[in-house]
Parts: C-alpha cells; sequence; structure tokens
C-alpha cells in the first residue's frame, strides 16, 4: 500500500500544472514576439500580431470607421471661427513679413514711395481677410472630409510601420484575459493531473504521461480561450451568472481602447498632418493659395491699381504670386496652435469609448477575438506537442521507462 503513497505521485498534478502553465503562457508570447522572423525554414516564427500587422489593423479600424466613429460630423464640432481666431495672429505676423520681405526685395523704391496710409491700409485689409481666409479653408474640409483625411490609412500606416505598437494595443485591451489564460494553464493543469495520478497508481503504461500532457497542453488553452469568449451573453443557473471574460470588461475595455487611439494614432497633430501630407496634399496647398491669393487681391485695395499701373498687370500678377506663395508656405507650420482646442473638441476617447460601450457582445468580441482567431489552431496545436514532450520527461523522471 505504502507505493500507492509514494510522495512521487504528487508531481503528476503539479508537473500537470505547470505544463499547462508553461504552455498557455507560451502561446501567449507567440502571439506577441518576436516582432520580426526568427530562426530557418520551417523552424521560424514570427509574433502572430506581427506577422499580421496589416490584416490586424484593417480588421480593427474597419471596426472603428463603420460602428465607432462618423469622422465628419465629429469634425463639425470644431468652430471654425474660433480656429480663425488661433490662426490669426501667427498668420498676421508672417503676412506682414511676406510682404515686407516681397516688396523691399523686387521693388524697394515703389514700397518707400508709397503713403504710409495706403500701406497702412493693406496690412489692415489684409489682416481682416485672414480669417476669412481659414473659414473658407475649414468650409471645404467640411464639406468633403474624406477626399482629405484618410483614417484608415492614418490607422493601418501606424500600426504597418510600427508593430510593437499594433502589440500595445492589443496588450492594453486584452491584459487581463492574456494573463488569465497564462495563469488559468496552471489551475487547470494541476486538476487534469489529479484523475492521471490516480490511474498512475493503479497501473503504469508507458504511454500514459506523454498522452496526458499531450491533452493537458491542448486542453488548458482551448478551455481558456472558450472562457475569455464564451458565452457572448450571460449565462444564469440558478444564483450563479457567468459571460466570457473579455465581455464582461466591455466597460473598461472602452476606456482602454478610446484613450489608446486618441493618445497614440488620432491625436490633433496625427490628424493634421494626416491632412496637410496625405494624400491629398496637393490639393490643400491649391486651396491654401487660392484662398490667400483672394485675400490678397482683397487686401491690397487701392495699391492693387497703382502698382498696376505703374509696373503693369504682369508684374502685379508676378507679385501677387509671391505674396501668396509666400503667406501659403508659412501656414501649415500654424496649425499646432489649434492642436489643444482640436483635442477638446473633438473629445475622442470619449466618443470612441462610448460607442464602443454601446456595441452588443457579438460585435465588441471582435476587438480582441481576431488575435486568436488568425493562428488559434497553431497555437493550440503548439501547447499539446510542448505538453506531449513535458509529459515524456515527467515519465523519465519517474522512472517509467
Amino acid at each position: 500500500m505504502s507505493q500507492y503513497l509514494d510522495p512521487q505521485l504528487l508531481l503528476i498534478p503539479l508537473i500537470s500544472g505547470l505544463i499547462g502553465w508553461g504552455t498557455n503562457a507560451l502561446a501567449i508570447k507567440m502571439l506577441f514576439a518576436p516582432l520580426t522572423r526568427r530562426g530557418i525554414g520551417l523552424l521560424s516564427w514570427q509574433g502572430v500580431l506581427p506577422a499580421h500587422a496589416q490584416r490586424m489593423a484593417t480588421i480593427c479600424v474597419e471596426l472603428m470607421t463603420t460602428r465607432l466613429l462618423n469622422v465628419p460630423n465629429l469634425f463639425r464640432r470644431i468652430e471654425p471661427e474660433r480656429v480663425a481666431e488661433l490662426l490669426a495672429p501667427g498668420i498676421e505676423r508672417h503676412a506682414e513679413a511676406v510682404v515686407e520681405e516681397v516688396l523691399q526685395t523686387r521693388y524697394p523704391r515703389l514700397w518707400k514711395a508709397m503713403p504710409d496710409g495706403i500701406r497702412q491700409r493693406a496690412r489692415l485689409r489684409l489682416k481682416n481677410e485672414i480669417p476669412v481666409v481659414v473659414k473658407k479653408l475649414m468650409g471645404e474640409l467640411r464639406a468633403d472630409l474624406d477626399s482629405y483625411l484618410d483614417v484608415k490609412g492614418l490607422v493601418v500606416g501606424a500600426f504597418v510601420r510600427n508593430r510593437a505598437l499594433l502589440n500595445e494595443f492589443f496588450w492594453r485591451c486584452g491584459a487581463a484575459e492574456f494573463r488569465f489564460i497564462a495563469r488559468s494553464g496552471l489551475i487547470f493543469g494541476c486538476l487534469f493531473g489529479l484523475p492521471v495520478a490516480v490511474v498512475w497508481m493503479v497501473f503504469q503504461p508507458g504511454w500514459l504521461l506523454p498522452v496526458t500532457g499531450l491533452l493537458v497542453g491542448w486542453a488548458t488553452n482551448w478551455l481558456a480561450l472558450k472562457m475569455v469568449f464564451e458565452p457572448l451573453e450571460p449565462k444564469r443557473l440558478g444564483p450563479f451568472q457567468w459571460q466570457g471574460l473579455f465581455l464582461k470588461r466591455q466597460a473598461e475595455v472602452s476606456e482602454a481602447y478610446g484613450a489608446f487611439f486618441s493618445e497614440r494614432i488620432l491625436h490633433p497633430k496625427a490628424l493634421v498632418d494626416a491632412v496637410i501630407e496625405g494624400p491629398a496634399s496637393d490639393r490643400i496647398v491649391e486651396l491654401i493659395q487660392r484662398y490667400v491669393g483672394e485675400a490678397v487681391d482683397e487686401a491690397s485695395g487701392p495699391a492693387r491699381h497703382l502698382v498696376s499701373l505703374t509696373l503693369g498687370s504682369e508684374e502685379w500678377q508676378a507679385l501677387r504670386r509671391s505674396v501668396s506663395d509666400g503667406i501659403s508656405s508659412r501656414i501649415p507650420a500654424e496649425l499646432d496652435r489649434v492642436q489643444d482646442y482640436a483635442g477638446e473638441a473633438l473629445e475622442l476617447d470619449q466618443e470612441l469609448a462610448r460607442n464602443l460601450r454601446e456595441l452588443p457582445p457579438v460585435d465588441f468580441e471582435q476587438v480582441l477575438r481576431p488575435v486568436f482567431r488568425e493562428d488559434e489552431a497553431t497555437l493550440i496545436a503548439v501547447g499539446a506537442i510542448l505538453g506531449g514532450v513535458a509529459g515524456l520527461l515527467q515519465m523519465l523522471a519517474l522512472g517509467a521507462v
């Protein structure tokens, strides 16, 4: 009877628990690392997320743009009058400097000979025209924002260029679930190991531990994933209620989701840069030049006719272009002034969090589910194989060969 109480039997559930924990923890590690493929041929691996960054990012932004954000409506929260108020002082200084520079460089005598009253009125008119330029530009953006701001391209590009950023996003949203998957392997593994220890007391076939190790490696991964995402809707049995762990955290995850995108990708500077430097950047430059040119015409007043008569219409057009181009080229540098206001007006983090909280569970799970769906079978299979190897080592340790 003493052989049945051999303390070595305690190693079976303990090692089963370690197998479950180790295989689950490794599966989570394989989701995120390495960022680039390591190894040779078939014996190489790249983290599931980094390897499929383009697809993961596309799935992520599809949910955002179809269910969480209406970008044109969001942009309408930004008041053109407030933007003009913020930008005007800086643009006014640039405008005065450009006018002085161009006229003194090209026509120094004309500029000096021009009466002070005309020059002052021209400056005042130009100052008054600057808010008009800003409002015209804002109106154009509001009317056709999708042509100037590619949110999908911005998000996907950010994730593909920086795959560690993609890892950060999924970890911030699913850290609790990833930790649960790893730690649950220890508990499930120990529980699965108890009946194996009972069988081992009765008879000791050589295949038992490797096979059960394989099953433990497979089952702990599979069961943990089931508990994370199922059931979608709360289930009740008497006083007990349960739901997929990730789905129970919908409110908390929504806050993390909104904070991540508003801080790391869709912050005001990135949005402004996406418009100024994006696919439609040439159109933006043309708009600015056109509106500034109109402002220069309007602001010139009597000076325009004086210069045209003195130098000719062609020279006036050349002068106008020089001034317009000089002012236009300096406007983008002033846009940083609106970033704080834009962030407050857009409230992007709150918008994303609120809309994500309101999604039904079947849609909400798409925030994290694609991570596992991409290579779920591979990860579970790797866990099973490693579990089988660990079971073989356990058999050797117990002297069952």
